[in-house]
């Protein structure tokens, strides 16, 4: 991982017009982008009266303790550094437009060692979870060392390690640095998470949150073990894991959640909106997005509503709802230049994705029918409309998929009853869409694409004229539009060249 802004990435993004966007490490590719302001993120407004004042350099924990219950606290202007607050039902945190909470420690002393920098004395050591790409193999350890607020790559050896990098030697407890650390602040990650605990009715307002050193699948911000936290108009960057956990109850609105470690947004629950939201940027670490990795992903969850985000630039997929996914709904998102599908729905049930700006998804590396807009994958009583999608050349719109998976009772998921309709698809090159599936046939789940009550109709495909030829799949037959249709699908769509 080697990222490097010409300064604070938060405050050039924020700015409008032109912005620079960095993908993760594994991307290596710089692009400049344009989109509209977004109100997502901290604001300027005072703490409510009456709440309990918390200076940086206090202990936020001590006076959550010693208020009880439902207390309401200002945690005040600055750095709060390595504090993690476990809050008790009820309670209140809010920040001043200011307030930071930055989990790690100011590294002041280092010694020479050859070519490198030292620092010792570094006892941190957190759990390593996660799969990660082969480029970027030290991504799942949540140890992290920022210069001037950048983020270096973990190395796991010193022989490679080189500028914009670091080695930790956690037999011998030192931090190495190729970089003159001298004049510039060092920092590197020690507590774990800033807000966690089983307590209900949570309330986190307008702080920001770095620079800790999250376990992958684990947010900085973390509501999965409470019920009814609310989120709102707080920024989380540059954290290891996820940025934020979601759970049950969670409602998660106004944030800006970028250039986390792995992941944005991350969960699981039942009744969990996540709304208005500002997603960008995140596995900076570089980890295997078809494991876990990118903008935001809910799993085990019933009544999930993803609504009014922003989400782009992300290494991995855009909106992620997987494994025994219930009564979810994707609407009003504008979705766009994520490294994989910008919305999937996968291994689950009943979902509405509507009203949805897609487009530019799909970029990595993954081919065959998974450079979708928008794919369904071994789900059923899905209902995917009035959605406007733009997709690059060698990309698909929207795409059902089926591999025979199986549930863990030992049975099958069945990609059915799902419905595609009223879409308006423009492609930059050949057309690609309809259901694909890879099983043999001897599996159950051979025909269930063609027999599975499945549909497309009355969609709009807009294709320039000196494309190459499209792609219409219909289970395991590849074919042109007149082909598609010919199987009784698209009866009332269009095929618009242009």
């Amino acid at each position: 991982m080697n990222v490097r802004f010409a300064g604070p990435p938060w405050a050039e993004i924020r700015s409008l017009g032109t912005r620079l966007f960095l993908y993760a490490p594994a991307l290596l590719t710089l692009l400049i982008v344009s989109f509209p302001a977004t109100a997502a993120g901290v604001t300027e407004v005072p703490c409510p009266p009456g709440a309990i004042d918390v200076e940086p350099g206090a202990s936020i924990q001590a006076a959550v303790d010693g208020a009880g219950d439902g207390a309401v606290f200002c945690l005040k202007n600055g750095v709060h550094r390595t504090q993690s607050v476990r809050p008790r039902s009820g309670q209140s945190f809010y920040g001043e437009g200011h307030s930071v909470l930055n989990g790690s420690k100011l590294l002041t002393s280092f010694k020479r060692e050859g070519r490198f920098w030292v620092a010792s004395d570094q006892s941190q050591r957190g759990r390593k979870n996660g799969e990660c790409r082969p480029t970027t193999p030290a991504c799942n350890l949540p140890e992290g060392v920022y210069i001037d607020d950048q983020p270096l790559s973990h190395v796991l050896s010193k022989d490679i390690l080189g500028t914009n990098r670091f080695y930790f030697d956690y037999v011998n407890k030192k931090i190495y640095l190729a970089d003159d650390p001298r004049d510039h602040k060092v920092e590197a990650t020690v507590a774990a998470f800033a807000f966690e605990s089983t307590a209900r009715d949570v309330l986190i307002r307008n702080i920001t949150v770095e620079k800790y050193a999250s376990v992958a699948q684990k947010g900085a911000i973390h509501a999965r073990e409470g019920s009814g936290w609310i989120i709102e108009n707080c920024e989380a960057r540059l954290n290891s894991g996820a940025g934020i956990d979601v759970g049950s109850g969670t409602r998660l609105r106004s944030c800006a959640v970028h250039h986390n470690g792995q992941i944005g947004i991350a969960g699981n629950g039942n009744d969990i909106t996540i709304e208005g939201n500002h997603i960008w940027s995140n596995n900076i670490y570089g980890f295997d997005y078809t494991w876990e990795g990118g903008g935001a992903k809910v799993a085990m969850s019933d009544g999930v509503t993803f609504r009014a985000n922003h989400v782009h630039d992300n290494n991995g997929l855009g909106l992620w709802c997987d494994i025994e996914c219930r009564n979810v709904v994707y609407e009003d998102n504008l979705v766009e230049r994520n490294q994989d599908v910008g919305i999937f729905h996968e291994i689950s049930f009943k979902a509405v994705i509507r009203n949805n700006v897609v487009r530019y998804n799909g970029r990595g590396y993954r081919g065959w029918f998974w450079r979708a807009e928008i794919g369904v994958a071994a789900s059923q009583d899905v209902e995917v409309h009035n959605n406007t999608l733009t997709i690059a050349p060698g990309g698909c719109g929207i795409v059902l998929i089926d591999q025979g998976r199986q549930t863990e009772n030992g049975g099958k998921y069945k990609t059915r009853n799902n419905t595609v309709r009223q879409n308006d698809l423009t492609f930059e090159g050949a057309a690609c869409a309809g259901g694909v599936s890879s099983v043999s046939p001897e599996d159950e789940n051979f025909a269930i694409i063609v027999n599975g009550n499945n549909s497309f109709d009355n969609n709009v495909y807009r294709v320039p004229q000196t494309s190459e030829p499209a792609r219409f799949v219909w289970g395991h037959d590849v074919t042109d539009w007149d082909g598609f249709r010919r199987q009784g699908l698209e009866q009332s769509g269009r095929l618009i060249v242009f």
